[in-house]
């Protein structure tokens, strides 16, 4: 049995997601994961996690708040150095196989400090370390995140990248990509032809989206924000991830912010989705350019939705759900048995060259 050390980002669930994934595709190894935030959920799971703080981002309305972000940043990053040297101490306690970070700031760092090998695992690397056509929209935005992730981000040995578009790594040599790769929660339910529409957004975006929602002959199951006041088809739901997955399994197609995670399993089910990414959320945006790329839905990239881009999209219904039938490939194979490699090897014992 091997001893694995997971840095996990827990502003957003989808890291946590992932890495509950991986952590339930290797059963017979153990693991204590690191993080703040969401990365707590795990313990109900019979998971062990050491806290550490996050310097997560920020939101306001439909937008990143890139001021409260730096400043939350700024505040983490200035407390950092008794933070490794505490992860430090747990690396050399636990003495793990491997090291993974799931874009976690303090993990990487640590074991870089005490020369040991880590592997960078998340969908964000994709921003920085493959080659794909830049969309000339949002240059900005693009150069805020794409900074963020290779000076604050990018300390891992190797990087292991899951993304459902499989763009060329710039160095093959340390840069590795794989599908998505789903939670055991995911094959637990399966596809069904429903009419319900699966509403995902964070709380207190997009609230102009409900009153043109509630416009609509379609019944909207709302995740994310508070229950309030709402036309009849509009259903809010509770947090719970079989409801959820049952949820999204069942529908007729999802409209989203543009989260990897999210996408990876909608598209495991054959829901076509109609992407909303928050403002100055660049991966989410890169992410909603390749659903619309591939045929796999729509990128609507305007502050609110209106009923001309509902109706275009439900009108190319078929065609996506088509597309997706094509185009989307999961196994989780692959990376598992590159990380039993990683862990047999004993790759994080060993000094970085």
């Amino acid at each position: 049995m091997g001893r694995i050390l997971y840095g996990v980002m827990g502003d957003a669930q989808g890291h946590v997601s992932r890495s509950l994934a991986v952590a339930q595709s290797l059963p017979d190894h153990e693991f204590l994961f690191l993080g703040g935030g969401s990365v707590h959920t795990v313990t109900k799971l019979g998971y062990r996690v050491e806290d550490v703080p996050m310097a997560g981002t920020l939101y306001r309305g439909t937008q990143v708040d890139l001021v409260g972000t730096a400043k939350n940043a700024l505040q983490v990053f200035a407390r950092s150095s008794p933070v490794v040297r505490r992860v430090a101490s747990i690396i050399r306690e636990l003495d793990p196989d491997l090291i993974i970070t799931d874009y976690e700031y303090f993990t990487p760092l640590a074991a870089k400090n005490l020369g040991r090998r880590c592997v960078s695992l998340d969908h964000q690397h994709v921003l920085t370390h493959c080659s794909y056509e830049v969309p000339r929209e949002q240059l900005l935005n693009r150069f805020f995140t794409c900074s963020a992730v290779r000076y604050l981000y990018s300390n891992a040995t190797r990087y292991f990248i899951i993304s459902f578009f499989m763009p060329p790594p710039k160095n093959p040599d340390t840069v590795e990509l794989f599908p998505p790769i789903l939670r055991k929660a995911v094959f637990e339910h399966s596809a069904t032809e429903g009419e319900h529409v699966v509403v995902y957004v964070r709380s207190n975006t997009f609230n102009n989206l409900l009153p043109l929602l509630s416009e609509k002959k379609s019944i909207f199951h709302i995740y994310g924000m508070e229950p309030r006041n709402a036309a009849k088809n509009i259903v809010f739901k509770p947090h719970s991830v079989h409801g959820f997955l049952e949820d999204i399994a069942s529908c007729r197609y999802i409209i989203a912010t543009g989260g990897h995670a999210l996408i990876s399993e909608s598209l495991y089910f054959g829901k076509p989705l109609l992407c909303i990414p928050v403002g100055m959320a660049y991966e989410q945006f890169l992410n909603a350019h390749f659903v619309e790329k591939m045929g796999l839905g729509r990128c609507w990239t305007g502050k609110e939705p209106t009923h001309a881009v509902l109706d275009d999209f439900e009108s190319h219904f078929i065609e996506y759900r088509d597309a997706i039938r094509r185009h989307a490939r999961f196994d989780n194979r692959p990376l598992n048995s590159r990380l039993e490699q990683l862990i047999s090897e004993g790759f994080s014992k060993k000094s970085q060259s």
